[in-house]
């Protein structure tokens, strides 16, 4: 839904933008076989059901459910009340658990318990973990960095395909602009036109101590 994430890795690689861009691939990949590998290692040392992150986030939301009133509407759908402040930025909600959607929104949009939620499952006795999507599970961060990206090696022991072996690459051909050429105007000199009665025309201005062009009397070297 957003570029973040290519804004995020254009961070990583700006400074390679000047390299050949055989360098900035090499530089590419190693940055990511340095990230697959660093967060793979994090993610088989994760012992809690949800990715540490998420598993925090879970714990904070369930603690803001614990101070807040659940008032029970039928099986599945419960109406709960404001925070223990009792201000309007800690509004009240509708949950149901059947369908996983609350009106303050953050249930659905998340796919995890909003504290809503949580209230609701206390008197329901439900895990909140069986509410949250399978994506938050540290199954599924391990895998998704269980990927291996291998060393590129030395060139001279590259295995190319036949069909690559002896391709040549030329330059490539210009491709001419649709329509007529325009008329180059770099020869013109711009004074020896006359203005319309809208337009302004620059002068350059002149040293009011030498009468001289391209500088001024701050910077005037000749002698007075």
């Amino acid at each position: 839904m957003t570029n973040n994430a290519a804004e995020s890795l254009n961070n990583v690689i700006e400074e390679f933008w000047a390299y050949p861009i055989t360098t900035l691939v090499e530089f590419i990949r190693f940055t990511l076989q340095n990230w697959f590998a660093n967060r793979l290692e994090k993610a088989s040392k994760c012992v809690t059901p949800l990715a540490t992150h998420f598993e925090e986030y879970l714990i904070k939301q369930h603690e803001d459910g614990r101070r807040r009133s659940v008032i029970r509407n039928n099986a599945q759908l419960f109406n709960v009340g404001r925070g223990a402040d009792g201000s309007d930025f800690e509004k009240g909600g509708d949950v149901n658990l059947v369908e996983r959607t609350c009106t303050c929104g953050m249930f659905q949009l998340l796919k995890i318990p909003c504290p809503h939620a949580c209230a609701a499952t206390l008197t329901q006795n439900v895990s909140l973990y069986a509410l949250s999507s399978p994506y938050y599970t540290k199954e599924t961060l391990k895998n998704t960095y269980d990927a291996t990206i291998n060393l590129v090696g030395e060139e001279d022991e590259w295995v190319l395909p036949e069909h690559m072996k002896n391709m040549r690459i030329g330059v490539p051909m210009e491709k001419k602009p649709v329509g007529r050429p325009r008329k180059s105007n770099a020869g013109r000199t711009q004074t020896n036109r006359f203005p319309s009665n809208s337009q302004k025309v620059k002068e350059q201005r002149k040293c009011s101590n030498s009468g001289a062009l391209e500088h001024n009397k701050a910077t005037c070297k000749a002698r007075v």
